[in-house]
């Protein structure tokens, strides 16, 4: 009977999980890249599901780089001692520490897939003060993460459920707020293993072109190759160009001293005919021609001025013009704006929402464990 219970309850577990990871996926990015960007509030965008699939597996190999390892790590120092939480303590400093320079690496580095960047060592060797601030503030997250994992999958107290779930949610969410803070103060930070590049001198040009040219040694050349070079030879003196057809091909000679061209006699267009002229119009002179055209008033009248509320640009386009939104310096990075984003009602939402989901994964998972035919024997 407890099979029959089990192997339901395990496919449940894949699948409500599979989803789960996948929202979670979609929400921590989102809060990463808001928050990296330098925005005090989370924009959440609605995406369609299939365009977030790929999510859950570039975290998951982020995460598992390091969480895998350190989860079979863990294991064996619990068997041999009498400290059984150390199977979740050495995981979890594993990837406190290692963690946060992949996840920099591949948000700065050429490539997402990338987890590690010489960039990220070197913007951070010159924040020391921040770097510190991170890891004692995430310290804290990721203990309330754990908890909220135990309580949700472990604890045998099914109440606990219903405090791990939220705690596990909200600890993630923060956990990328603070990651993205980090990495906006990063982003204002120039790597110590960036060298400057040197300028290379500029070679020293004659400043008068009239000049002969210099020779290797420094001495000018000699008269008679400044002369040939300036010798103008024309094309009838040039060697002809051999082609199959006679005679050979010679080119025209250049006449420096021809006589300008004589000014053609303008053009004067004339009325077939002639009116009497205008009592407005001006008085012809030898431009004009025999017949001058008179002033008449404008056929269209001219159209009113546009308004000033559409010539003068809103304060929103002054604002785009002027580049006011663009992200500063923060000047303390760690300070309480961080917070502000799980007071917006849309954030609320989404974290009601995934505690619900991993409320029903933690609650397949415990029936799956409680009729596991292996456990009872």
């Amino acid at each position: 009977m407890g099979a029959l219970i089990f192997v339901p309850a395990l496919v449940a577990s894949a699948v409500f999980g599979f989803v789960f990871s996948i929202f979670a996926a979609q929400h921590y990015l989102t809060v990463l890249q808001s928050t990296g960007s330098g925005a005090k509030q989370v924009t959440w965008p609605s995406e369609p599901f299939i365009d977030n699939f790929w999510k859950v597996f570039y975290l998951g190999w982020l995460i598992g780089l390091w969480l895998g390892p350190a989860w079979y790590l863990g294991r064996i120092f619990a068997n041999g001692s009498d400290l059984p939480w150390m199977r979740y303590a050495v995981p979890m400093s594993v990837f406190w520490i290692c963690y946060p320079i992949s996840q920099l690496s591949s948000l700065s580095g050429p490539s997402i897939w990338l987890p590690f960047h010489h960039d990220v060592f070197g913007r951070l060797a010159r924040k020391p003060d921040v770097l510190i601030g991170f890891f004692g503030l995430s310290g804290a997250v990721l203990v309330a993460f754990g908890l909220g994992f135990h309580w949700t999958f472990n604890s045998k107290d099914f109440m606990w459920l219903f405090v791990g779930a939220p705690l596990f949610v909200v600890a993630a969410l923060m956990y990328a707020r603070l990651l993205g803070r980090l990495a906006f103060a990063l982003m204002f930070t120039r790597s110590i293993l960036n060298r400057k590049k040197k300028k290379k001198p500029r070679t020293e040009e004659a400043s008068d072109a009239s000049e002969p040219r210099t020779t290797f040694a420094g001495e000018p050349p000699p008269r008679d190759e400044v002369a040939e070079e300036e010798e103008f030879l024309q094309p009838s003196e040039l060697p002809p160009l051999q082609t199959p057809d006679d005679p050979a091909l010679c080119g025209y000679d250049v006449k420096f001293e021809d006589d300008h061209p004589r000014p053609r006699k303008r053009v004067r267009a004339e009325s077939a005919n002639r009116e009497p002229q205008a009592a407005d119009a001006r008085p012809a002179s030898e431009d004009d021609g025999p017949t001058a055209y008179g002033v008449h008033a404008p056929e269209v009248e001219p159209e009113d001025r546009a308004p000033a509320e559409v010539v003068k640009p809103s304060a929103i386009e002054t604002r785009l013009i002027g580049r006011e939104d663009a992200p500063k310096p923060p000047k303390q990075v760690w300070n309480a704006e961080l917070l502000a984003f799980l007071a917006q009602p849309t954030t609320i939402g989404i974290i009601v929402m995934l505690t619900v989901m991993l409320m029903l994964v933690g609650a397949v998972v415990r029936l799956a464990r409680e009729f596991n035919p292996a456990a009872e024997g």
